[in-house]
């Protein structure tokens, strides 16, 4: 009877722990309550926000896209000193440049669309002469005088209207500074198009592209893009003071040659970049050989009619101090024959055809 009361109590006390297992497996607890709850919440969030990201003007700069800026080739004249202007009217250049100094889209820029995390819609566009851009998909869209950042927020409304992109994070930026761009040509180390903003002091352009080259003369052509004028400057006086703006055209003269030829130790061409005498030049050609005749050397000079007058010069004479010395002039030709050229027709014939072939020194 113990024994039977016993086990009677065991199976009732198993049947109560089984049942309470039972519920504690089918019925949720507090905690997954509380997570199911959580998530709703975040849901809910998640829903106002995604709409204000959507139709916020900012998903147009470049800064909401880290990782996708682009550079370009062209480097930035540096800013001149005391003096030298940040900024200039419409009215000068006819751009509408805007007061921080950004640069503006021109005609005939060329710029760089691209779309965050979608690359297939990735193009470069250059600007027509109506001042627009094609994008496929879209059509025109106008860039003339505005920020790349308007420019590309057009884009992506324009992207969301055709039903192309839901979410378009679109980036513009100028590659190419063909509106803002000042030439420098000629003699020069580095010609090329510089990207101006504002004005800017003829040395800062010159800084830049590495300056004149040996062959220079010291002077540079101006051609003022806004009123049509042309500005003469001499480099080493006035480029501190001549101005220049997007459009201008800046070249650098190339210095005239003269001629030493025939019988000395440097025969070709040397660039008259100051008053040269006859004696400075026959150093610069490292002085005449042993075989020159050098009491009778003949200079060729142009008379500005494509015919040149042939003067005999007595070379000893001017070194010794015994005869008076003479100066070069442009496109002057020293010959210094041996002593069987002494004829000024054999001379002539001798120097004269060797100018196309002649070398080219540069003052060292």
């Amino acid at each position: 009877m113990g024994t039977t009361g016993t086990s009677t109590t065991t199976h009732r006390m198993n049947t109560v722990i089984t049942k309470s297992r039972r519920k504690r497996m089918t019925s949720p607890g507090k905690g997954v309550s509380s997570l199911i709850l959580l998530l709703g919440i975040l849901g809910l969030v998640a829903s106002q926000i995604a709409p204000a990201q959507e139709g916020s003007d900012l998903s147009a700069t470049p800064q909401s896209a880290p990782g996708m800026q682009r550079t370009t080739s062209y480097r930035p004249i540096p800013t001149g000193g005391q003096g030298a202007a940040s900024s200039i009217t419409p009215a000068a250049t006819g751009r509408n440049y805007p007061r921080s100094g950004e640069l503006l889209i021109g005609v005939g820029d060329r710029i760089h669309i691209s779309v965050y995390e979608t690359p297939e819609f990735d193009q470069d566009a250059r600007v027509d002469p109506g001042g627009t851009i094609d994008v496929p998909g879209i059509g025109t869209v106008p860039a003339v005088n505005r920020h790349p950042r308007e420019v590309a927020a057009d884009i992506q409304i324009g992207y969301r209207e055709a039903g192309i992109l839901l979410h378009p994070l679109v980036t513009v930026e100028i590659t190419d500074y063909v509106s803002h761009g000042v030439s420098i040509e000629g003699e020069v180390r580095n010609p090329g198009i510089y990207p101006v903003i504002g004005q800017r002091r003829l040395s800062d352009l010159l800084t830049a592209s590495g300056g004149p080259t040996e062959l220079s003369e010291g002077t540079a052509e101006v051609r003022h893009a806004a009123d049509g004028t042309t500005e003469r400057v001499l480099i080493s006086k006035d480029a501190d003071k001549s101005l220049i703006v997007p459009g201008d055209i800046v070249v650098l003269d190339r210095a005239p040659l003269v001629y030493i030829l025939g019988n000395v130790r440097r025969a070709g061409g040397f660039p008259l970049v100051r008053r040269t005498s006859l004696s400075e030049g026959l150093a610069l050609a490292q002085g005449f050989t042993p075989s020159a005749k050098a009491t009778r050397a003949f200079l060729f000079r142009d008379r500005g009619d494509g015919n040149r007058v042939a003067i005999e010069v007595n070379l000893r004479g001017i070194l010794r101090g015994k005869v008076a010395d003479l100066d070069m002039k442009a496109n002057d030709v020293l010959f210094v024959p041996n002593s069987s050229l002494a004829d000024v027709a054999k001379a002539a014939a001798a120097a004269l055809p060797s100018l196309g072939i002649a070398e080219i020194y540069t003052h060292h």
